[in-house]
């Protein structure tokens, strides 16, 4: 979602009892900040107070992962009152104060968190974190995600990964890392691998030149399983998932040219989706699941087109340039974002489904490929080339500020997790 929207408040009481696995009990008040322009949201976040001299290590770690997190998300800019004082510098005002208390209790950790209204200090949230200290850097994503949903009435993004590839010799392994940064994990080794494709928050798919052909294989992070999802003739590559309809859209050259076929998560073939003599690769479901863009060179060169679920009602969406590529379908359906070469660099644009308002996101000297959109819409990972090093760079659309998240290539952003917070 584009923000567009700042500082209209609606408040909405609602009080909820939740208990969770390492997590907490609360009492809500929903507070809904609106935004207008670029203006990020003042938040003043008060450093977590330890309940004993050795809980500062601790205190201070997740207090310095959740203003992270915070500037990180793009829509507040966290501040401290002035030292001894519960005023900002210059009379400033805020949205809301964020206090943390921490005690121990045996192995584990207890954190009594508060989120308040600036202006009249009446709780918006008050919840209780339970925790191991392996898991003090996912507390604080989750507080995170908490108040962006208070204030802002969006999922946060604090808690998602992101698959990417990256070379070494001869090789191109998979990789999994926290959104952060953090938490850097190899996935193969000794590989070719490419294209990796989300189907939830524990299960993905990539393809991998490992048996010597492009097969298509199925990793379960929670079973800790691998499992080849399509094996078939040529190439087997995914490159978009529809939950609701169990789809993959997937590029096979089973009968010699590259066509998209729709596949379920066993890999069973649900129906063929292109018949042309061009090659057909690509394709993005659009989230409601009725159309799917997708890369065609039927024209001659490669451009970016639509069709519905069933292969049917074909049209060019990019209509300038001569080489368009890498279509991906914005979380809220509005907007699709393409790669589109001008001259010696690659340009990220922004379409909306019908082609009538286009627009390209930097007008600069550096190339971005390979976009992968967050689940909040509003960023988008992308490959961008320094000193002909490619790098993971995460794009917030709204401000237009990137940030270096970590070497490699073909980045592919995880949906939500949908249930429990675990650790």
């Amino acid at each position: 979602m584009r923000f567009r929207l700042l500082l209209i408040v609606v408040i909405v009481v609602c009080i909820l009892a939740c208990v969770c696995s390492g997590s907490f009990s609360q009492t809500d008040i929903y507070l809904r900040t609106e935004r207008t322009g670029h203006g990020k949201i003042p938040i003043v976040v008060q450093s977590i107070e330890p309940a004993s001299r050795d809980m500062e290590g601790t205190a201070r770690y997740v207090s310095g992962v959740l203003r992270k997190d915070l500037e990180y998300s793009g829509i507040f800019d966290p501040l401290a009152f002035v030292e001894s004082s519960d005023t900002l510098e210059g009379g400033m005002t805020a949205a809301a104060i964020f206090e943390g208390r921490l005690v121990s209790s045996g192995q584990r950790f207890t954190l009594e968190t508060k989120l308040l209204d600036f202006a009249s200090r009446e709780v918006i949230f008050s919840k209780r974190y339970s925790f191991t200290d392996r898991a003090r850097r996912t507390v604080a994503h989750h507080i995170c995600d908490e108040i962006v949903y208070f204030l802002v009435g969006e999922q946060g993004i604090a808690t998602t990964r992101l698959l990417f590839c990256r070379k070494g010799g001869e090789h191109k392994d998979l990789y999994l890392i926290d959104y952060d940064g953090h938490g850097e994990r190899k996935i193969t080794k000794g590989e070719l691998t490419i294209s990796p494709v989300w189907l939830d928050f524990m299960r993905f798919c990539y393809t991998s030149y490992r048996r010597g052909n492009p097969d298509c294989y199925l990793v379960d992070l929670e079973r800790g399983k691998r499992s080849i999802l399509s094996h078939r003739k040529g190439l087997n590559m995914a490159s978009s998932y529809y939950p609701e309809g169990d789809e993959i859209a997937i590029t096979l050259s089973v009968k010699g040219n590259s066509e998209i076929y729709s596949i379920d998560s066993s890999g069973e073939i649900i129906r063929r989706l292109t018949r042309n003599r061009a090659i057909d690769c690509s394709a993005t479901w659009s989230p409601n699941g009725r159309e799917l863009a997708f890369v065609s060179d039927r024209t001659g060169a490669p451009q970016v087109y639509i069709m519905d679920r069933f292969g049917g009602n074909v049209r060019r969406l990019s209509g300038t340039g001569s080489y368009n590529t890498s279509p991906t379908w914005s979380p809220d359906g509005d907007m699709i974002t393409y790669v589109s070469r001008e001259s010696t660099r690659y340009a990220l644009k922004l379409i909306s489904p019908d082609g009538l308002t286009e627009e390209t996101i930097f007008d600069d000297y550096l190339s971005y490929e390979d976009p992968s959109w967050a689940p909040n819409g509003r960023h988008i990972a992308t490959t961008v080339r320094y000193g002909g090093k490619p790098w993971i760079v995460i794009v917030d659309i709204d401000t237009g500020e990137k940030r270096r998240l970590v070497q490699g290539e073909a980045p592919a952003w995880s949906p939500l997790k949908r249930t429990g917070t675990g650790e």
